[in-house]
């Protein structure tokens, strides 16, 4: 088994190197404006999917009146196109507005209208597309049930993938995200349950994600710009988990502990991330111990410019979709 490099430094030394955030809050840095964003006519929404990092293009998830599902898209907040249909319910986008998507067994980009079909890897089937960059490169697998690896980057323009290393080792896997520098991240699961993460550099070269000192288990969640947020977990799942941020070389370089779990970055390195406790909503930490809760939905998509997408749930399946503002 791989060794979990920064396990060999003592807890002492590393505390000192981490950098972490007070848990207390301050007060609220943005007078928040939340408004709807327009449901297209004739589709039921369900939920907000992505959102581009510049926030000009959003997807949702919904029905048509015949219940069949699909997704559609904003753009500048007003709704373009209609439903494309696709039974598994995940896609993104970039700033360019190409999307990728997913139905059973199939993946795709799409630009312009015009429908990709993404080429599985060579002995495998079931391709499964995760995360698209602002270049039009997507990342995803392709395998048994669409856990099973290999990992796979079907490069912009083209519909045949380029496989990552050491990733047909039989393990589940789940693919995180690449970043515009072709940076792409994954967690498998082990023996006894133990999750590994890792980072994969454009040219195949693959990094281990550290845990801090003691623990069992990292389970990486977000890149962007080569800053990769996750979770280091202890080996008991009823213990705290502590949410982390490490660099490209695997080492931790700070802690969150206002936020259970992240969720997306922008560029100026803030992060959306959820909150624990009874009717705590997902808040937005731009600076140690400040935090920013967006009313009126729960944000799940964090824009460059600050802004939050996310859906106002009405006590059933279906949500209303929504944007909140920074004033």
């Amino acid at each position: 088994m791989v060794k979990v490099r920064g396990l060999v430094l003592s807890t002492a030394f590393l505390a000192a190197c981490v950098v972490g955030s007070p848990a207390a809050h301050a007060a609220a840095a943005c007078s928040w404006v939340t408004t709807d964003l327009p449901v297209p006519a004739g589709i039921t929404v369900k939920d907000v999917l992505a959102a581009s990092d510049s926030g000009e293009w959003v997807l949702g998830a919904g029905d048509d009146s015949e219940f069949r599902n699909g997704i559609f898209a904003w753009h500048h907040g007003v709704p373009v196109g209609g439903l494309v249909r696709q039974e598994a319910g995940h896609a993104d986008v970039n700033n360019s507005g190409v999307l990728m998507s997913n139905d059973f067994g199939r993946a795709y980009r799409i630009s312009g209208g015009v429908r990709e079909t993404l080429q599985p890897a060579s002995g495998t089937s079931e391709p499964w597309a995760q995360d698209i960059n602002n270049a039009g490169d997507v990342v995803g697998l392709s395998g048994r049930m669409s856990m099973y690896g290999p990992l796979l980057v079907w490069p912009a323009g083209s519909t045949t993938p380029r496989e990552l290393p050491n990733t047909r080792n039989g393990l589940v896997r789940f693919v995180k995200g690449i970043d515009d520098a072709g940076n792409v991240v994954a967690v498998e699961y082990g023996p006894l349950n133990q999750r590994f993460s890792h980072v994969w550099d454009r040219d195949g070269n693959q990094t281990r994600l550290e845990t801090l000192p003691g623990d069992y288990s990292a389970e990486v969640e977000v890149i962007r710009d080569g800053r990769i947020f996750g979770k280091s977990e202890h080996q008991d799942w009823n213990q705290p988990k502590t949410v982390v941020e490490w660099g490209l070389d695997g080492k931790i370089v700070r802690t969150f502990p206002e936020f259970h779990n992240p969720l997306d970055v922008n560029a100026a390195g803030h992060v959306l991330g959820q909150v624990e406790g009874e009717g705590a909503r997902n808040a937005v930490w731009r600076a140690p111990g400040e935090l920013d809760t967006p009313p009126g939905l729960w944000a799940s998509d964090l824009a460059d410019n600050g802004d939050v997408y996310g859906v106002e749930q009405d006590g059933s399946f279906y949500g209303k979709p929504r944007h909140a503002r920074c004033g």
